[in-house]
């Protein structure tokens, strides 16, 4: 079971899109970039991830960005890691019990329990459990710029 920065970044650039977004005007990628720090090509390459996952729709032209392609409520930061491919797999065979020669270890079900954990807790929390939505965050845009 691996947390890389992968879905680091993707999560907190998915609660800081909700931070930002008022589910009319589109949020740009920029925008999250400068507030979270993290690269802006590697942030357009989550993005896309994200895209094709459904979880995010991008909306082109000048005042152009990214919105939620579902109330972030509906998205659940389990979903958010599957779209950037993160492998939450504890296990040493992939679940197919053929962990030691061929055979099941005697450790498979400890790793496997612990997998149905994490994918239930990460399963239950969505994006809007993570964040808490000032009265205007375009105040807070308008300082970073």
């Amino acid at each position: 079971m691996n947390f890389t920065t992968k879905s680091r970044y993707a999560v907190n650039a998915l609660a800081d899109l909700e931070y930002l977004s008022n589910y009319e005007n589109p949020v740009t990628l920029k925008d999250i970039a400068a507030r979270q720090g993290i690269d802006l090509t590697y942030l357009e390459q989550l993005f896309r991830k994200l895209r094709i996952a459904g979880i995010v729709k991008s909306v082109r032209g000048r005042n152009g960005g990214y919105v939620y392609a579902s109330h972030p409520k509906n998205i659940s930061i389990k979903n958010i890691m599957d779209a950037v491919e993160e492998n939450l797999d504890a296990t040493k065979c992939a679940g197919t019990s053929s962990c030691h020669s061929g055979q099941q270890c005697n450790s498979h079900k400890l790793w496997d329990d612990l997998n149905n954990v994490v994918d239930e807790f990460l399963s239950d929390i969505s994006i809007t459990d993570l964040v808490d939505k000032p009265k205007d965050p375009h105040i807070i845009l308008k300082e970073i710029k």
